[in-house]
């Protein structure tokens, strides 16, 4: 996980879209399988061009799924997220307040979205993931690099929605499903 997020070189990839689309392909594919079980990632690029764009109406970049399994278990989740290049300090207060309408759009989908910041450190690109509930409600949102937040948060399954219903509409980039979920609640 780790070296498939810092093999990517910043100087390639400047504008958050693109860096997103090479990190998630990047992420695509089975991070582990063994005989005590398998974790496979599909992350999403979520439209973000065009008119019906499904960014627009539901403030995400993107999805990852993780499916999670071990003998006869097996898990599907997923997160929805909005990715920003910078840390939170580097947010003017215009894209701030965009951010939060973000969170707030994609929280119609799910109870926990997520923001991916792509921070710039020692000429290597870290990503990190914070609390969008966190962010909407004006309290400190404690960064986890996202190689730790897939380890500690996503495979112990204390994060990441497991409705089939949402995990099936984030399988596309139009979020066409998701669209439909939403209106079904």
């Amino acid at each position: 996980m780790r070296r498939a997020i810092t093999g990517l070189d910043p100087a390639r990839y400047k504008q958050e879209p693109a860096y997103t689309a090479a990190l998630l392909a990047r992420l695509e594919g089975v991070a582990y399988d063994d005989s005590d079980g398998s974790v496979i990632f599909r992350p999403t690029n979520v439209n973000s061009i065009g008119p019906g764009a499904a960014e627009n109406w539901s403030g995400a970049d993107l999805a990852i799924t993780a499916e999670i399994r071990k003998g006869d278990f097996g898990v599907n989740k997923a997160i929805l997220a909005q990715a920003k290049l910078g840390g939170m300090q580097d947010l003017a207060p215009s894209r701030r307040e965009e951010l939060v309408g973000q969170i707030e759009k994609m929280r119609h989908f799910t109870r926990s979205p997520k923001v991916v910041l792509y921070r710039d450190v020692d000429g290597q690109r870290e990503p990190e993931v914070h609390s969008g509930v966190r962010i909407v409600e004006g309290l400190p949102s404690i960064p986890v690099s996202l190689a730790d937040y897939f380890v500690r948060r996503i495979l112990p399954t204390l994060d990441g929605d497991t409705r089939p219903d949402f995990v099936a509409g984030v399988q596309e980039s139009s979020l066409k499903q998701l669209q439909v979920i939403a209106r079904v609640r």
